[in-house]
């Protein structure tokens, strides 16, 4: 078989849909005759039903004139020799680096040879063939540019691809807005930006009362009311969850102010009209105008002090010592972190968890710590910088082997917290399972215990792993339950092995009436429904005493054991 005649890869299956539209090819060449012997032995040519458009250029000036006025060119068939003997190697140069066009097939087509050897243009132009005028025969110049056309149709093809992949990747599935990955690209680290963060005040009781769907409705109905107001320099996002974020260019204080006072009357004086319901919603917003650097960090940093004062409030970003020492305290965090995974210093202490009925320890919680300079530190000062920088996936990962390393030789159970991070990676389910599996623990011993808010996430990858951890034959548990006025119907989207009590009710229980009360409906329900009940915070005999008579299945606290690196023996 001639080389010619090579296809290297399969054809694109034929689509009669794109009859219409055609392929550029690009003839440049000082010979008249040339062109007319091109278009007249291609003139039946048809490749995946698309016919061919001929485009004539004769000379090197005019080629620098007309290709930028085509963006999707084909094939160029070139010349060499025209105004000077490299006048057609100085156009590739042009087609590749002044018009960054690295799609089209270049096909170098010479009648003299000897000004631009074949193996010396192969190795110094970016061509894709090189052929004689004489060796261009009809049957081989049809050939030629059918080659040139399958390479051609495929890169169209990846490229169309690695669009959609792009797509994908910044695009917030919900909303079809940009995402926090693509506010990361859009934000310039060079010059001064200004960020606004809009989150919705109590959006998980919203989402408790009404249901995940209304949820939605509100998220999508949000994000059309805020784009019909933002002005052309401004970008509107949906970062996760309920938070959106707006990027705007302009360094026009009173236009931000505008724009600002535009979008909070909007949302806090008109209702939600979703079917039935009429839902009238509140925003906390945070904003840093114009900085430089930490810009989402700024954003968030002053969203938080808005939503602490009271919420449904603007708060804006200043340099004030609070806020620098909240950023030098996050960056010294994440860098203590990183140093902790990497020598082996995320520890793991692990509390017993007592059967009121027989006293006896019949499992553990796993609670993860951060060992620094010699002093273990709690998660409460580390763990939301590891959400915010992006490791708390991997310190559950490391206290999740621990402990199963940790409970190869017993056969207690225990359990430990996963968060709406670990829910939310697509690999959780394989690595637990490879884990707990190369220590031999039955899944049946493990408990995952799932902050109440997590538990009803709306990531469906997150809600879906829950599922698949209950038919794999783990258990879960609900930790701090009531701490998010809890809507006790959610129960029953899941099998929960236990509810963990939030230990705000437990650790006063003795003297605080309302304690007793909120303690005493999630026991009636939970025992109506089946579900075994942990107390937590239990840390005096008095405080136990009163727990085991209201009934509660399981005690946890320092009455019964602090958390330690060894297991109680």
């Amino acid at each position: 078989m001639n080389n010619d005649e090579l296809i290297f890869a399969p054809e694109i299956v034929e689509d009669k849909s794109q009859l219409h539209e055609l392929f550029k090819i690009v003839i440049i060449d000082d010979d008249q005759e040339v062109h007319a012997f091109t278009k007249l032995a291609l003139k039946s040519f048809k490749y995946n039903n698309k016919k061919i458009e001929f485009i004539s250029i004769y000379s090197e000036k005019e080629a620098r004139e007309v290709l930028p006025l085509h963006k999707d060119i084909a094939v160029v068939l070139l010349d060499v020799v025209m105004e000077t003997n490299n006048s057609g190697l100085d156009i590739v140069k042009f087609i590749r680096n002044d018009l960054h066009n690295d799609m089209s097939r270049i096909i170098i087509r010479t009648g003299q040879p000897g000004e631009a050897p074949e193996r010396y243009v192969i190795d110094n132009y970016d061509i894709n063939d090189y052929k004689e005028k004489t060796e261009l025969t009809t049957d081989k110049l049809y050939t030629t540019i059918r080659t040139a056309l399958v390479q051609y149709s495929q890169l169209l093809e990846l490229l169309n691809k690695k669009s959609e992949m792009y797509t994908l990747l910044t695009t917030d599935q919900l909303t079809s807005l940009p995402n926090r990955t693509k506010l990361t690209y859009d934000l310039d680290s060079t010059k001064p930006q200004t960020l606004m963060l809009i989150d919705i005040d109590r959006f998980s009781l919203l989402n408790d009362a009404y249901g995940f769907d209304i949820g939605d409705e509100i998220l999508i109905h949000m994000s059309q009311i805020i784009s019909r107001v933002l002005r052309k320099d401004m970008t509107l996002y949906r970062l996760e969850s309920d938070l959106f974020a707006i990027l705007m260019q302009s360094t026009d204080t009173d236009l931000l102010e505008d724009e600002v006072g535009t979008i909070k009357a909007l949302l806090d004086n008109f209702p939600f009209e979703l079917g039935d319901l009429s839902l009238y919603i509140s925003v906390s917003i945070g904003i840093v105008n114009y900085q430089l650097g930490n810009i989402i960090q700024k954003a968030e940093l002053a969203l938080r002090k808005a939503r602490e004062v009271s919420r449904n409030r603007v708060e804006y970003y200043d340099e004030s010592r609070d806020y620098i020492s909240s950023i030098k305290k996050n960056n010294s965090w994440t860098a203590r972190i990183t140093y902790a995974l990497n020598h082996d210093n995320i520890l793991v202490y692990f509390q017993p968890i007592v059967e009121c009925a027989t006293e006896k320890i019949v499992k553990y919680e796993a609670l993860v710590r951060l060992e620094h300079d010699g002093e273990v530190y709690s998660p409460f000062h580390f763990l939301n910088t590891a959400r915010y920088s992006g490791y708390l996936h991997q310190i559950t990962q490391r206290v999740f082997e621990k402990s199963c390393q940790k409970f190869q030789d017993n056969d207690l159970m225990f359990s430990i917290n996963i968060t709406d991070h670990d829910l939310a990676e697509s690999g959780f389910i394989e690595f637990i399972n490879k884990t707990s599996s190369k220590y031999n623990i039955d899944r049946s011993r493990i408990v995952f215990e799932i902050l109440e808010e997590t538990s009803m996430s709306n990531n469906i990858i997150a809600t879906e792993n829950l599922s698949k951890l209950t038919a794999l034959g783990y258990s879960l548990s609900i930790d701090d339950f009531g701490a998010e006025c809890s809507n006790f119907s959610q129960l029953g989207k899941h099998h929960y092995e236990s509810i963990k009590i939030d230990g705000a009710y437990i650790k006063d229980i003795q003297t605080n009436k309302n304690s007793q009360i909120i303690t005493e409906s999630i026991l009636f329900f939970t025992k109506k429904i089946g579900f075994k009940t942990v107390a937590e915070f239990v840390h005096s005999k008095a405080v136990y005493e009163i727990i085991k008579e209201m009934g509660v299945d399981y005690a946890q606290g320092y009455y019964f054991g602090e958390p330690k690196p060894e297991l109680i023996k």
